[in-house]
């Protein structure tokens, strides 16, 4: 089938969009649902963290399989799976009349919506699709996740102090079945092309396929890995908690709901920032950049801040965690090429689950000590070794005709 003009641009809007709705609503709104959930149910806050951990642990576990499928197999269908099971798994969750069916949801129907709408796929496609100009393409499709973060918290935020927590989420499956379905079968209706018939120039590293265990023994993989997570640990400590962490300051929840928003559009500038200057500029200095930004916002977390500080905080929170995506894409695609990038990035996300442990450490050790500081304190802890680390990293394979 010939590629109509700029066709793979209408690739990089669809992954945009994909990840708007999944990550938007199931990552940046979840926050949200805490507070009257802690209510319903009767859990402690480390129990509450448990949903999340169970979606985190099972993007993670699924995740090498879920991508090698996508180098394989057909990416229209898998995505429209991933929409589907987003969509029931939102009015399973509205139906919910105990806890342990809200971390059933989380652990099986929503992680698969994750994986298969969310990053995963989204940068597979794009990596398919791009090879000159990935990483601008990269940082463009992996703002989707920042504007669904800035626009689905105000919406959830809104609709729960309307109509309550299950009209809320029979509303947001509805939006995800109506758009992400009928969306992904028109738009994805062309294969991705092979690596030799990539638009743009082909280098030698997207005509190779890594074996498993090429791509376990190198550091190449293992040096990013161990960098991304502690970020990944203390995104979630930060964002999963932030309901309950700002009430406890004695902020209502719409507060909480501006948070995440100034955070998901500050997110927007990191993934541009971050996306822009990895095809010019060393990513190990990226990846420092990252680290001390974040530093910043944790010490601005501790202790009892006021709305400017929270404000600032939170920027400085976005802009340094909305370089992690683009960041995975840009380094991992360009020393391990296209052809095996799902599987790549699936065995990423399956040792980046080990930064779940984020949010249910926050949420412990708030029960514990009640309060956060410890948790931020301890995120900043994890960063030092993986800074030091990262001067290791080797410089990608130069590009060849």
């Amino acid at each position: 089938m010939p590629v109509p003009p700029y066709y793979r641009w209408y690739i990089v809007a669809l992954t945009l969009v994909n990840q708007a709705l999944s990550v938007g609503i199931l990552i940046y709104s979840f926050a949200l649902f805490v507070v009257p959930w802690l209510g319903e149910f009767e859990v402690s806050r480390a129990q509450m963290m448990l949903a999340i951990f169970f979606l985190q642990i099972t993007v993670g576990l699924s995740s090498p399989w879920l991508g090698r499928l996508l180098d394989q197999h057909s990416i229209r269908m898998l995505v429209v799976i991933g929409a589907f099971c987003t969509s029931l798994g939102l009015f399973l969750l509205s139906r919910a009349e105990y806890f342990w069916q809200i971390a059933f949801v989380y652990a099986t129907f929503l992680p698969v919506g994750m994986v298969l709408c969310g990053t995963l796929a989204s940068q597979t496609l794009v990596s398919k699709w791009f090879v000159a100009n990935r990483s601008m393409a990269i940082g463009i499709s992996a703002t989707g996740t920042s504007l669904g973060g800035f626009v689905f918290p105000l919406v959830t935020a809104e609709l729960i102090a309307s109509f309550g927590w299950e009209t809320t989420l029979l509303v947001l499956s509805l939006v995800a079945f109506v758009v992400l379905v009928p969306l992904n079968l028109v738009i994805l209706r062309i294969p991705p092309p092979v690596a030799d018939d990539a638009i743009g120039k082909t280098s030698s590293i997207d005509t190779r396929i890594w074996t498993n265990r090429e791509i376990l023994s190198t550091r190449v993989f293992w040096i990013p890995v161990m960098g991304l997570i502690p970020m990944n640990a203390a995104f979630g400590g930060v964002q999963f908690n932030l309901g309950a962490y700002i009430g406890d300051l004695g902020f209502d929840q719409q507060s909480a709901a501006q948070l995440i928003s100034i955070t998901s559009l500050s997110m927007i500038v990191g993934k541009f920032m971050f996306g822009g200057l990895g095809d010019v500029i060393d990513h190990r200095k990226l990846y420092w950049l990252m680290a001390f930004l974040l530093t910043g916002s944790m010490l601005l977390y501790t202790g009892t801040p006021g709305w400017t500080e929270l404000v600032l905080a939170a920027i400085l929170q976005g802009v340094a965690t909305g370089g992690i995506m683009p960041m995975m894409g840009i380094v991992y695609s360009s020393r391990f090429g296209t052809l095996s990038f799902g599987r790549v990035l699936g065995f990423v996300n399956l040792f980046l689950m080990v930064g779940s442990f984020g949010s249910i450490l926050s949420g412990w050790l708030f029960d514990t000590f009640q309060s956060y500081d410890y948790a931020f304190l301890t995120f900043m802890f994890l960063l030092l070794p993986c800074v030091v680390a990262m001067k290791w990293l080797p410089d990608p394979p130069t590009n060849e005709s």
